[in-house]
């Protein structure tokens, strides 16, 4: 059950990977380590609380090329899968500062399903520039407290790729 006067926070994102071929070039597989600010902020008339939570993790993800204008557009589809612990965790009530990165309900395993959709221009031939958007719910695996919580995700992303050669 949500509760009602709990609502999104901000927070960051941050990946850096890599991208492999698959068996065609519209298909391919990414993995990454990514760094993910999960927060919240609610209140009543007698009450404020916030939550400040940084996830550290590995993201797997299929991409898949919707569109290819072969100068510098694309357009590309992603599925995929992350998996994350908390590194710190902060929750303030009414200014008073709680530690929760050791709540059963934070600490463990989170489990990210996401899919987006990423606009990539092509700067130059070595470095790309790219837009998206990803969708994503994550979900405390490992919690046995009757507490569950959720996390559903909006993200905006803008990136720069470049060729390992």
């Amino acid at each position: 059950m949500s509760n009602p006067n709990i609502r999104s926070g901000e927070g960051s994102f941050y990946q850096l990977g890599m991208a492999f071929d698959l068996s065609s070039d519209e298909i391919y597989y990414a993995v990454s380590l990514v760094f993910n600010q999960l927060n919240a902020v609610g209140g009543s008339n007698v009450s404020n609380y916030a939550w400040n939570t940084n996830y550290l993790g590995i993201q797997n993800e299929l991409n898949y090329i919707l569109f290819q204008d072969y100068d510098s557009f694309k357009v590309k589809t992603k599925l995929g899968c992350a998996t994350s612990t908390i590194i710190k965790g902060e929750q303030f009530i009414n200014n008073v500062l709680y530690d929760i990165s050791k709540n059963e309900e934070f600490k463990g395993i989170l489990l990210q399903p996401n899919i987006g959709i990423d606009f990539h221009y092509a700067i130059n031939s070595g470095i790309e520039f790219s837009l998206g958007y990803e969708f994503s719910k994550a979900f405390n695996v490992s919690n046995t407290s009757a507490e569950k919580l959720s996390f559903t995700n909006n993200q905006i992303h803008l990136g720069l790729h470049f060729p390992l050669y």
